[in-house]
């Protein structure tokens, strides 16, 4: 592949979601009111489109005069989270990415915060390297897959676009990575015999007619063009080549860059952007070339339903995936931890459903401790699938998670263990294109056999997880060691912790003066019991209490306390004033608690202008979807005075048709007439000429006595006349 090549058929790509920008009030708010800016800023984009009709027929409807009002709102897309931002703005509003970026021309290693000038700095210790004959990493990509696009942008462009593609193989190829370090997999389509083992014969042909079709849709969101049905067989075809060539050992693992995505494509149907289910078929392909057991990972912030509805009958396939879920609220709504497989191979579908989002590095890697591991370790697969998905990535807009490349990196060194490192990932979502970039890029690193605990932050690989996360894990381990008992063990422990853990047990409400502080800081109580304590009573007049309910509701100022602590502190070292009594002590803590009053007051001031600023960009928000919604109406209005008009339209069209054949009848009449006159005056003439002839005939024989006899005789023959009537023609 080559970068000039990228370089050329790179487009900018753009979208409606975008994620925090650092320096921005929006960067703080929840999660929620991140998404409902998004959509207020996807319906101000929506009327930004010019409002008017194209005239289908200049000649018939020279009447019709076009309408060309634009309602102009937005004027450039992020083309690395697609978001909507203004003409006068240079960054993006919500990632903080330059208008004109080089993010598709180096990938993550270019600058967000200035235009591209053509240079890139690329941190990438090469070492000795590998070259593509020696790597034990293949990568599968083909060019091809970048025609699969939205035929038609409608009010934003599409998540699911080529630029991501473009992104990630930038990235690599700045970092000497691929091609160059990596083996490349010559790509194929797919034959349909091997997608039937996946997918129904109905499905196959649905998506192999949208290749006779300009535009098509199979869901709201999920496109195709002419060339969508060849992009899905080459993604499905390198997937399953890949997997061939790891079970064989010409290569130890290998990374499979494709697109469109499948982990929701189902036994029947197409779905959330997916057209064909890649990872099905890695995995019976892989069974077919010697792999007794397939174990399927998918770390995409979606459920991969499709996946888990092939597999849920199967012994031989296991399915776990890390998810939102959020009590079936979160697309695709399935993946509950009570789905566990159906029809005897319960147990072998594992789903670790979040209830909420922000999920980061350390809940990730604490479900891979306890469940992930212990129960694919049971499992004991000889081949493993990764469905990454890297839209759980800190910055996505649609997964509104927290996860970062060296989480990435740690998790697929964790699966690295399992099977001898035979091991295939195959990218599915992501929509912030330097997060899928730097993450993807992190991953084949890991698989190239590079050690991610060097790049991983210490506060990451420590990093405690959320209370969310451990009530969520629990209950799957509660769920699913019916199924592996040895999670019974590691279950208990969790149970004890997690009841040690709670607001209520590991501290009550407590208030007290700092007179008698506790060596632990979170715990800043009354220890009567200490008698080494030497510190005398708070004077009567101070009434400064802290109180702590062991969820973070005291704020306390140690650094502007720090000589406090020391005082009363257990430490023999602890050097005090000499003399030193009561009254020192005392004056001494007034000092310093008033310190610690002040900081307190002076955080909860900020919290209190934070609040007033998020109350009043929220209100403006109110007042910006009001006005959108009034936009939308009158939107709304114009469609139906253009159906109206179209309309119309088609009535004056076919009324001029009507004309038109009426005209040609009353031509064909007139000329029907016109022959009619003249057939008539000469039957006329005719009829008179033979009247002439009849009446000259008749006084002829009349004057004729024998022909009047003869004529007599012939009619008493024929029976016209009787013989009596003849008697008396004679008399």
């Amino acid at each position: 592949m080559a970068v000039e090549t990228l370089e050329s058929s790179c487009e900018v790509s753009k979208r409606k979601h975008g994620d925090g920008s650092d320096g921005t009030l929006l960067d703080e708010f929840s999660d929620g009111d991140v998404n409902y800016a998004s959509g207020v800023s996807s319906k101000r984009a929506k009327v930004s489109r010019e409002m008017r009709f194209l005239d289908e027929d200049d000649e018939d409807d020279s009447d019709w005069e076009q309408q060309r009002t634009p309602v102009e709102s937005v004027k450039w897309f992020c083309v690395n989270c697609t978001m909507p931002n203004p003409g006068d703005m240079v960054h993006c509003y919500m990632c903080g990415e330059h208008k004109e970026s080089g993010i598709l021309r180096h990938g993550c290693f270019a600058s967000p915060f200035c235009k591209d000038t053509g240079l890139s700095q690329v941190e990438e210790k090469l070492g000795s390297g590998s070259s593509p004959a020696t790597s034990s990493t293949a990568v599968g990509f083909d060019e091809r897959m970048l025609l699969h696009s939205e035929f038609e942008m409608k009010t934003l462009p599409h998540a699911e676009r080529p630029d991501r593609l473009r992104a990630i193989a930038a990235s690599l190829a700045a970092a000497g990575v691929f091609p160059g370090r990596c083996f490349p997999i010559p790509a194929r389509e797919i034959t349909k015999q091997e997608l039937q083992m996946v997918h129904t014969s109905e499905h196959v042909d649905a998506v192999d007619i949208t290749s006779q079709l300009h535009n098509s849709y199979f869901t709201s969101d999920t496109y195709a063009n002419e060339h969508s049905a060849r992009a899905a067989r080459l993604a499905a075809g390198l997937c399953a080549d890949l997997a061939t060539e790891i079970l064989s050992g010409r290569v130890k693992n290998g990374f499979a860059l494709v697109r469109p995505p499948g982990h929701h494509a189902g036994i029947k149907n197409s779905m959330g952007f997916c057209l064909h289910n890649n990872a099905a078929v890695a995995a019976l392909v892989a069974q077919a070339a010697g792999a007794r057991k397939v174990l399927i990972v998918d770390w995409d912030v979606h459920h991969g339903n499709g996946t888990q509805e092939i597999f849920e009958q199967n012994k031989s396939v296991m399915y776990m995936s890390l998810h939102r879920h959020e009590g079936g609220k979160f697309y695709p709504g399935t993946g509950a931890a009570d789905e566990v497989g159906t029809n005897g191979a319960e147990g072998y579908c594992v789903n670790v459903p979040w209830s909420c989002s922000g999920v980061g590095d350390g809940d990730y890697i604490y479900a891979f401790q306890h469940v992930v591991l212990p129960i694919a370790s049971a499992f004991s697969p000889d081949f493993v699938i990764v469905s990454a998905g890297f839209d759980a990535a800190k910055g996505d807009p649609l997964g509104c998670c927290k996860v970062t490349p060296a989480g990435y990196s740690r998790m697929t060194q964790m699966l690295g263990d399992l099977c001898g490192g035979k091991m295939l990932v195959i990218l599915e979502g992501g929509y912030n294109l330097r997060s899928i970039s730097s993450s993807a890029t992190a991953v084949i690193k890991v698989l190239m056999g590079e050690n991610p605990e060097e790049d991983l932050p210490t506060a990451t690989a420590t990093a405690p997880p959320s209370r969310a996360c451990m009530r969520t894990v629990l209950d799957v381990m509660n769920i699913q060691m019916k199924f592996w008992p040895s999670l019974a063990t590691s279950y208990s422990k969790l149970l004890s912790e997690w009841e040690a853990s709670r607001p209520g047990k590991r501290a009550e409400t407590q208030e007290a003066v700092v007179n008698a502080a506790a060596p632990d800081a979170q715990s800043v109580a009354v220890d009567e019991e200490a008698p080494s304590r030497r510190v005398a009573p708070p004077p009567a007049e101070f009434a400064f209490n802290f109180s702590y309910s062991g969820d973070g509701l005291l704020i306390d100022d140690k650094e502007a306390c720090g000589e406090l602590f020391r005082l009363i502190s257990d430490d023999p070292s602890t050097d005090l004033p000499t003399p030193f009594d009561d009254t020192t002590l005392s004056d001494l803590y007034n000092e310093y608690a008033l310190s610690a009053a002040r900081s307190i007051a002076s955080v909860n001031k900020m919290v209190y202008e934070y609040k007033r600023k998020l109350r009043t960009a929220r209100a403006e928000l109110e007042g910006q979807r009001k006005e959108l919604e009034e936009m939308d109406a009158l939107r709304i209005e114009l469609e139906e005075e253009r159906a109206k008009v179209r309309a119309m339209r088609l009535e004056k069209k076919r009324m001029k048709k009507e004309a038109k054949v009426l005209k040609s009848e009353v031509r064909r009449l007139r000329k029907s007439r016109t022959d009619f006159v003249a057939r008539e005056k000469m039957y006329n003439e005719l009829v008179a000429k033979s009247a002439s002839r009849f009446e000259e005939m008749r006084k002829y024989v009349n004057e004729q006595p024998t022909f009047q006899s003869i004529v007599l005789e012939l009619n008493q023959i024929s029976g016209i006349v009787s013989p009596a009537d003849r008697e008396s023609a004679a008399g």
